[in-house]
């Protein structure tokens, strides 16, 4: 019986400026016997000749061809795509496309997409050096296919601008120009399969993801998860199972990469049209009309919102229905990810030309600004939204909610995780909000709290008594203990236990002194301390430890807070923050001045571990500075009166004047103050 004949593997790169020097050093890396053929589109000007096939030819170890026609694709051979001419590619071959007048040429997004639909799970697509976004939704598209999708570490390549225009989400591997070759071997050759030993290391693995992460792996198909662990292996350098086991020990961060590698999470702006008009032409407006009869005020979360196109697409609706009204409402769209980088993307709200060309001109130009090629998302509209880190299984979620938006994320939870879940979001929203889940997703869980409204779109409505807040049910992610050599890691063990409390209640007493408010905050703004003061000046109920300070503080705008603590973490000088929160029971504002101090000067601003937040009740010194201002006020406007009085009555004027300003004036003038 002959063996089946294995998939067909393909490698495709892409560059721009500065591209022919890292496509040198990068097949200069690639050594014989290279098991699959490599393709490459670099930016080029045609009415120039290119020698680029003839320069890389030279320091390459394998042959170096340039496509004329049509060439058949052989392992261990480099393609190079001509200048001015895109290529489409088969199981077996590559063709030169007819000229047309389209630029870039040849198009890294066309490469990797064609490539992408053929080879699926066995591409391997590589963005290098470059100005501007091409290759972007290409790469999204070889992700989405289930493919392996590499960069050149922006913080070395010659020009950033490609490289870093990929979303995170997008991208499995980082690496310094100098290692591609060397990863793209391994990854092709297999040298991560290990042979299935009798206790075999994969299990126990999805074992410790579940614990950590509450998400079950083990149901997936067993060649798809290794392949997919292979990447991070070879990102982190290691070439067991086990080694990696001891590596997530050592780098508890990695554990969130491991998740992300496991799961595909594209997404685009106003995904699911028929979703996106149900909610501008329905359950928007009927939001709005709520919102006009309740302090204007609309609170939405989006969780799980990847990098932010979701959140984006939300506040654009918003604003397009809201036009001239938008500044007379409080708009918040909390927008959460449990990934880290995936939320520091979305806050830039900088996308490639491709992934709004879908979107309509006229859209575009109303709620985007053109940046070298890119598109930015106006000011106006990034400020409706607050991105955050959140972790389902963990934090506590946003009370008093309009809408709640979380898509295609519970289909990855445990059945435990997504009960506790729509735990979450029914304690969240209020009677009558509404909860948009993905296609594949129910409420059936706790179905009793949501009524279904529009199934085909999946949106219920928010019915029922009010829910306290579950206990978390998901193992707290602490790095675990560094295991012996042959044994999993384990989480840590309850002893000493009894002694935490002590030190948090002798933590908590001595902070309990100050008189203002006292915040520590780490750099992903998740509160280390607080005391009892900042706890009543900011509305925060509850311990608090652990969860994200520019959320719960919800008297305080979100973003000028976000700020402060952001210039203070680059070690910036300490600008006090004066805020109006929310009325006294007498009806008068009042006022807190916040002010975030950053790490000692000695301290590098990358490895500052946190910042101190002080907060003042001010609102007794603005009162009485309104009150001299005031009275200042009234003796100029006197002053002027008696100037303008006829000569027969200043004396009269003069003397009201003196009985109608402050006593406390009076003092300070007969002492000689100002």
């Amino acid at each position: 019986m002959t063996e089946p004949r294995p998939k067909p593997q393909l490698v495709v790169v892409g560059c721009s400026a500065g591209g022919i020097e890292a496509l040198c050093t990068l097949v200069a890396t690639l050594r014989a016997p290279f098991p699959a053929p490599l393709v490459i589109a670099q930016h080029l000007d045609p009415r120039r000749p290119s020698h680029l096939g003839e320069v890389l030819g030279r320091r390459s170890e394998l042959p170096v061809r340039t496509v004329a026609a049509v060439a058949p694709l052989d392992d261990g051979v480099v393609y190079v795509v001509p200048a001015g001419r895109d290529v489409e590619i088969t199981d077996h071959e590559l063709r030169l496309l007819p000229e047309n007048g389209a630029r870039p040429k040849p198009s890294v997004d066309t490469l990797f997409r064609t490539a992408a639909e053929v080879f699926g799970e066995n591409l391997i697509a590589v963005v290098l050096t470059g100005n501007g976004s091409d290759g972007t939704a290409g790469a999204r598209h070889v992700k989405k296919c289930g493919g392996t999708v590499i960069i050149e570490n922006p913080d070395t390549a010659k020009f950033r601008g490609m490289p870093e225009s990929l979303a995170p989400t997008t991208v499995d591997i980082v690496a310094d120009l100098g290692r591609i070759g060397s990863i793209l071997n391994d990854l092709l050759s297999g040298s991560y399969v290990e042979p299935a030993p009798e206790d075999d290391r994969l299990q126990p693995l999805l074992d410790l993801v579940r614990e950590r992460s509450g998400i079950d792996f083990k149901k997936y198909k067993q060649a798809t998860i290794l392949r997919r662990l292979r990447r991070r292996m070879a990102a982190t350098n290691v070439e067991t199972i086990d080694d990696y086991v001891h590596y997530l020990a050592d780098h508890p961060e990695e554990h969130q990469r491991l998740v992300n590698s496991f799961l595909i999470k594209v997404t685009e702006f106003m995904r699911d049209p028929e979703l996106f008009a149900h909610l501008r032409d329905v359950v928007l407006p009927a939001l709005i009309e709520h919102a006009r009869a309740d302090n204007k005020s609309l609170r939405i979360w989006s969780a799980g919102c990847a990098t932010g196109e979701e959140a984006y697409s939300l506040a654009i609706l918003i604003s397009e229905l809201l036009g001239d009204e938008l500044d007379s409402f409080h708009v918040r769209i909390f927008s959460t990810d449990l990934d880290p980088e995936a939320v520091a993307f979305a806050r830039r709200g900088i996308y490639g030309a491709t992934i709004v060309e879908d979107l309509p001109p006229e859209l575009i130009e109303r709620c985007f600004v053109a940046i070298d090629g890119q598109y930015q998302v106006k000011k106006r509209i990034r400020n409706l939204t607050v991105f955050g880190e959140h972790d389902l299984g963990q934090r506590a979620p946003f009370p008093h909610l309009d809408l709640v938006l979380c898509r295609n994320v519970l289909i990855y939870f445990t059945s435990e995780l997504q009960r506790r879940t729509l735990h979450l979001f029914a304690f969240s929203l209020r009677e009558g909000g509404y909860l948009v889940l993905g296609k594949a997703e129910t409420t059936s869980p706790l179905s009793e709290y949501f009524v279904p409204h529009d199934m085909h779109c999946k949106t219920y409505v928010r019915r029922g008594e009010r829910i306290l807040v579950p206990p978390s049910s998901v193992a707290a992610p602490s790095p675990p203990r560094r295991a012996p050599r042959g044994k999993l890691p384990i989480m840590p063990s309850l002893r000493g236990a009894k002694e935490l409390p002590r030190a948090r209640m002798s933590v908590d007493v001595l902070l309990s002194t100050f008189r203002v408010g006292i915040v520590l905050v780490d750099n992903r703004y998740d509160i280390l301390e607080i005391n009892v003061a900042a706890r009543r000046l900011l509305g925060i109920h509850g311990t608090a430890i652990g969860q994200d300070l520019v959320h719960l503080a919800q008297s305080v705008p979100n973003r000028k807070l976000l700020d402060a603590i952001d210039a203070a973490f680059r070690g910036e000088p300490p600008e006090p923050l004066d805020v109006s929160v929310e009325a006294t029971p007498v009806g008068q504002p009042s006022y807190l001045q916040i002010t975030c101090h950053g790490p000692r000067p000695e301290v590098e601003p990358d490895k500052a571990e946190a910042v101190l937040v002080v907060v003042e009740d001010i609102t007794e010194t603005v009162q009485r500075r309104k009150a001299n201002q005031e009275g200042i006020g009234r003796e100029a406007n006197l002053h002027t009166e008696i100037a303008e009085a006829p000569r027969g009555r200043r004396r009269g004027a003069a003397a009201a004047h003196e009985r109608r300003i402050p006593g406390d004036v009076r003092r300070r003038r007969a002492h000689g103050e100002r």
